[in-house]
């Protein structure tokens, strides 16, 4: 009894004191509460103070904590447990582990009376909501202190990187870096990630008109940010880790790296399958927008040399789409010959070298036994169906996501955020996570419904609107001000389809939709007006139209070309036999020289009625004055010393000295020349 009492004494001397420190210092009180619960439980004398003292976590308004994902950022370097990880009751003396810490500073605001605005994530959502407290009109001392936080120096406009495939957009335009876009602004950005999260406003224990420090953030480089208020717009990731394979093999359409490493695949296996002489497989999952999108941009851009499939679980494309959006895009997808397997799901992608049993074997040896090939196996949707074998060059994953909101550890109410089972914060109308009003989550961080009860979708078109809400919400609440309820109003639906193609279904016209070459300006235009500043707008719009006019000028001379069309091929036809006639030189001189070339020489043009002109028996009348040339480099491909083959003029690398390039095919040419960047960035350079 005597040793209870002296117990309960101890406790209720301690805890009002390290409360206190708590509430006043609160990155400080953490250490105190160390060394004050190990110098208790170290003592024999108060064994029974271990299970209390456990739970004193709980009663600090700064001491609960979630963890990020190691996926939202760069791996962690040992990351921070618990204050107080384990504690174990015994027969004999309690002991409790505490964890150590890794050295953290705290990042220092320039002002420490103004409000302090702290945005984790620069999607639209962040970035448009760290640009709209900026345009707002404020009052002096009520001007809040804004920083950005992001684990990437770029913002990326994402329903804009299938242009890079195409070659239509070069990176700096849609992935302009966060410092250009905030220098004529007071928006800090901190290129970094983050790793716990500590809020201090939790509704019951403050209430909710609370004073002071709403919480901090700790980033994964150790850096400390108390806050005021909290913007959650950390994004999401595609989910891939539910089918076996995919992670390995399959490749997300997502960010700027994943279109730069499809981008890089592609362009690897145009040059393999050139010499190869095989069709390209690709294999895209999912036929929301996304996967529509792309099969859309893949198959134009390889052309016919190459086969595209879709495979989807719905048995319709687009199945939430307008109707116009979905017929154009069945239009666009018939006329390139995309193969749509509808109703069918996948169950694993492997490689054909991991398949072991002997039908697997005979299956996929009888569909080309390339051991490297990636192999799908998709059930159909009909019960008793047989599952079929899919080849692939390249698997694009387009199917499913997962929000990178905080995976809270079990501290229990009030200290935690409500989390829906998708992984999104439970928000209120005001964008306000519920619980804690100091917090706003916009976009894929948060969970919000329409007022029938819908939930949201996780579109761009969402983000940019919650983000003009959760700004004007935050100027409300630092001003007093009653906060407004988000009400999302539907503009319309608009996909890419291609280089030159695009439909747009507005939602304030009933019944139209804007297709080909206009709905893809009418796209263009729309996302041009929806950058995030003037000044890139203004970059970004010189870009586009100086291409536009190269474009046209192309366009012209194409028409051009088609009226003197006969003539241009027969300079080219005298250019392959200069070629033949050096080349068989110097089989001769070979053949002198008793080492004669066993195989027949390879020559390679650009122009396909050269190519054609090589072969074909039956002369052409516009032809009759290169008569002699003709008859010399038939009969040398005739008797198989000369072979004449079609190049495309995206492997003439020549042209790179000789002509205006794409970018991207400029880039190409030049790393194959082996020249590297310079070590020093230009303007406007990725």
């Amino acid at each position: 009894m005597a040793l209870q009492r002296v117990s309960e004494i101890t406790t209720s001397f301690y805890t009002p004191l390290l409360l206190d420190l708590a509430c006043n210092y609160r990155i400080i009180a953490m250490a105190h509460l160390n060394v004050a619960t190990s110098a208790i439980c170290a003592s024999a004398v108060f064994p029974r103070l271990n299970l209390g003292i456990v739970h004193w976590g709980k009663m600090f308004t700064c001491s609960s904590y979630a963890k990020l994902p190691s996926s939202f950022g760069s791996t962690s370097r040992g990351g921070l447990s618990s204050l107080i990880s384990s504690a174990s009751v015994g027969k004999n003396v309690g002991s409790i582990e505490v964890s150590q810490e890794e050295s953290v500073k705290p990042y220092l605001w320039p002002d420490k009376k103004r409000p302090r605005v702290c945005i984790l994530g620069g999607g639209f959502g962040g970035l448009y909501t760290a640009l709209r407290l900026e345009s707002l009109t404020w009052p002096e001392d009520k001007k809040p202190q804004v920083i950005l936080v992001d684990q990437s120096e770029r913002f990326v406009f994402k329903p804009m990187l299938y242009e890079l495939l195409t070659g239509e957009v070069d990176a700096w335009e849609i992935a302009p870096r966060f410092s250009d876009l905030l220098v004529n602004t007071g928006v800090q950005f901190l290129k970094d990630s983050v790793k716990v999260l500590r809020p201090c406003d939790h509704v019951g224990m403050n209430g909710p008109n609370i004073s002071g420090c709403g919480g901090t953030v700790q980033l994964q480089s150790g850096l400390v940010i108390e806050y005021d208020w909290l913007l959650l717009s950390l994004g999401a990731e595609p989910k891939l880790d539910f089918i076996p394979g995919a992670v390995e093999f399959a490749l997300p359409f997502s960010t700027l790296d994943d279109a730069l490493k499809v981008n890089d695949k592609l362009t690897k296996l145009e040059r393999v399958n050139f010499v190869k002489a095989n069709p390209i497989r690709v294999v895209v999952v999912g036929l929301g927008y996304s996967g529509v999108e792309l099969a859309a941009t893949v198959s134009e851009r390889l052309e016919g040399k190459g086969i595209v499939q879709a495979i989807s679980v719905d048995s319709s494309i687009l199945p939430t789409a307008p109707t116009g959006n979905k017929e154009a895009a069945l239009k666009v997808l018939k006329s390139r010959k995309v193969e749509l397997l509808l109703r069918y799901f996948v169950r694993r992608i492997r490689k054909s070298a991991d398949f072991t049993s002997s039908v697997d074997q005979s299956d996929v040896a009888a569909k080309g036994n390339n051991l490297e090939q990636l192999i799908l196996e998709v059930q159909p949707t009909e019960k008793g169906a047989k599952t079929q074998l899919v080849e692939a060059d390249l698997v694009l994953w387009t199917v499913g996501n997962k929000p990178l909101l905080p995976q809270l550890e079990p501290s229990g109410w009030p200290f935690e955020l409500p989390v829906t089972g998708r992984g999104q914060a439970e928000t209120d109308e005001t964008l306000q996570v519920k619980g804690h009003p100091r917090i706003f989550a916009v976009g894929d961080s948060s969970a919000l419904r329409d007022p029938k009860g819908k939930m949201l979708p996780a579109t761009a078109q969402v983000a940019f609107q919650q983000a003009d809400f959760a700004g004007w919400n935050i100027w409300a609440a630092i001003n007093n001000r009653p906060l407004l309820p988000f009400r999302f109003q539907n503009l319309g639906e608009m996909m890419v389809l291609g280089r030159n193609d695009a439909a747009i279904t507005p939602s304030f016209i009933e019944g139209v939709t804007l297709e080909g070459p206009i709905g893809h300006a009418a796209r263009k235009l729309a996302y041009l007006i929806r950058l995030p500043t003037n000044e890139h707008r203004v970059r970004v719009g010189m870009s586009w139209l100086a291409k536009s006019a190269i474009d046209c000028i192309a366009t012209v001379q194409s028409n051009i070309t088609k009226v003197v069309s006969d003539s241009y091929a027969e300079a080219e036809y005298r250019g392959v036999a200069n070629v033949v006639s050096e080349t068989c030189w110097l089989r001769d001189l070979l053949l002198e020289l008793q080492q004669p070339s066993p195989t027949a020489t390879l020559v390679y043009c650009d122009n396909v009625s050269a190519v054609y002109l090589s072969g074909n028996p039956v002369q052409h009348q516009r032809t009759k004055h290169i008569e002699l040339d003709i008859h010399f480099v038939r009969e040398k491909v005739a008797r198989g010393q000369v072979r004449v083959l079609h190049v495309p003029s995206r492997y003439q690398i020549a042209d790179i000295f000789t002509k205006g390039l794409p970018s991207i095919l400029f880039d190409d040419f030049r790393n194959s020349l082996n020249i590297r960047q310079p070590p020093a960035s230009i303007e406007g350079g990725y």
